[in-house]
This record gives structure tokens, sequence and C-alpha cells, in this order.
């Protein structure tokens, strides 16, 4: 705590700092996956961008890491532990871009986003004894409201139900994924526990794809697909975010990455022209504003 906040003074002493821009522009890179996946071939299966995602951005982290000598010690990371990471993150990307494709990349990207602050606060209320507090019991009464909308509107504009759940699956297993990583990262640097965590992931993937159709791969647009979500939306945007971290502090990093959900949510809408309707409207905005109740009431300095 007393590190991070030394670290922004003396940024701030040193001249302009560019660690909240490096944390935004993670943040809008992540928010981006939704759009590219929908602007992408239309046999492209969400599991196999799922896999793509975290075993392409896992080895380039992973070989980032090891670079800096971070593996010097590899029988650390055998701890089975990481197997239940690993899991928690395969269970998220497959659950989000499912949820995307079938709830629509607005609503989709703004449930599974949304509702990490209310997974994560159950999760430290459950298992670490944390207090929530008024603001919290707020913040997750809006977003379940919100979440309400949602549903209710689902008629309106044809979005399915069962995207809307995928979607908070996502958001429940980020959360757990979140919760186990801090635990984790009290004896390894976020990089290697992330690129460990993302490799593990892509294993545990891979065998349900074997029946996936792969013919879409080779096309331009396909090529082009995977080129992105592995080495931009993930490896980029891990990297920007880890540089970040050094000088930003924690509540101000909760509150840039909102810009996630608000950029897939924005692009769906404007981009690739998602129907909504006013219900649909109120329950997102909602969820957004639990977000930043959530994010604004966050103690400390210094922290998706």
């Amino acid at each position: 705590m007393e590190n991070a906040d030394a670290a922004v003074t003396t940024a701030g002493r040193e001249g302009w700092d560019a660690g909240p821009l490096l944390v935004l522009a993670a943040a809008v890179l992540w928010g981006t996956s939704g759009t590219a996946q929908a602007l992408g071939p239309a046999g492209a299966s969400p599991l196999l961008i799922a896999i793509v995602r975290v075993g392409l951005g896992g080895a380039v982290l992973l070989a980032a890491a090891a670079a800096r000598g971070e593996f010097a010690r590899p029988r650390r990371y055998l701890n089975p532990v990481f197997l239940v990471a690993g899991l928690a993150q395969a269970a998220f990307n497959f659950s989000y871009f499912t949820g995307l494709r079938m709830a629509g990349v607005a609503i989709g990207t703004m449930i599974a986003i949304g509702s990490v602050p209310i997974f994560s606060g159950l999760l430290g209320i459950l298992f670490n004894r944390e207090p929530a507090g008024i603001r919290w019991y707020g913040a997750t009464a809006m977003a379940v409201v919100g979440v309400g909308l949602l549903f209710g509107g689902c008629g309106a504009v044809s979005v399915s139900a069962l995207g809307v759940l995928f979607a908070l699956l996502a958001g429940f297993s980020y959360s757990f994924f979140t919760f186990l990583s801090g635990r984790l990262v009290r004896s390894f640097t976020p990089d290697a526990l992330i690129s460990v965590s993302f490799v593990l992931a892509t294993f545990m993937l891979v065998p349900f794809a074997l029946s996936v159709p792969l013919d879409w791969v080779t096309t331009p647009s396909g090529g082009g697909l995977i080129a992105y979500m592995g080495l931009v939306s993930s490896a980029l945007a891990y990297m920007l975010y880890g540089r970040g971290l050094r000088t930003v502090m924690i509540s101000r990093v909760g509150t840039l990455t909102l810009a996630e959900p608000l950029t897939g949510s924005l692009l769906g809408v404007f981009l690739l022209r998602e129907a909504v309707s006013a219900t649909i409207v109120a329950g997102m905005i909602l969820i957004f504003l639990a977000q930043v109740v959530i994010v604004a009431g966050s103690p400390g300095h210094g922290r998706r």
C-alpha cells in the first residue's frame, strides 16, 4: 500500500505519469473482444476463440516472464491451486464469448463485467470475512435490478436469456479467478501468475474443441481474428495493464477499468447496430452505476 503511494508520488515528481493511460488502454482493448468476435467469420466458434485468446496470449506472457527470469524455480508452480485458477480462466473465456454471441455484445459485456464487483464482494464476505457495508449492499441491489430489467427486456428485442446466464457465469468465473489471484500474488509476480493460468486453461479447453469446425481459421478474416484476440486483446492488453499498475493507485485502476464494459456496450450499439429497448438501456445504466458506486467506495490506494 505504502509502496504504491510512494510510486505514484515519485511519478508525479518526475513528471507526467503514463500509468493511467496504460490501464485505460488495456481496458479499452479488453472491451473490443466481443466486437472482434462479432466481426469475424460466421462460423467462428466461441470455444475456439477462447482457446486462442488464452493460449496465444498466455504463450506471449509466458515468454516475457521467462525472459525476465521469473521461472527460476519452476517447481513453485506445481501448486494445485494453479489448476483451479486455470479452470476459472477457461470457464470465464468460454462463457464470456458464448454469452456475447447469444445475448449480444452490448448486453453481454455489461452483464459479464458489470457483475464482477458483485461476485467478488460475495466471495470476499464469505471466505475472507470482509465487511460489506451499506455501499456494497446498495450497489448490489442496483445491479440485481439492472439484470432483472435486462431479462425483462429480452422479449422486446429477441435477446437470449440463456446468453444472459452465460454472461453471469463469466462474471462469476472471472471473480473467482481474481479471488484466487489475490492469494497467489503474494508469492508470484502478476505476469507469471497470469501466464501459467492461461496456459493451463488452454490445455483444459483443447479437448472440447476437437469437434469444432476449423475451416474458418484459414480464411483472411479468421486469421486476423486469431491474431487480434491472442496478441492484442490478450497479450498486449495485459502487458499494458501490468505496467500501468506500477504507478496507478488501486482505487483509480478500478475506475479506469470501467472503460471495458463501456467500450463493449458502445461498440455493440453504435458499430454493430444491436437493437436495445428502453428497458435494456435502463438495466445497463443501473449495472454501470453499481460498478461506479463500488469502485468509488473501495478503500485504499494502489489495485482486473
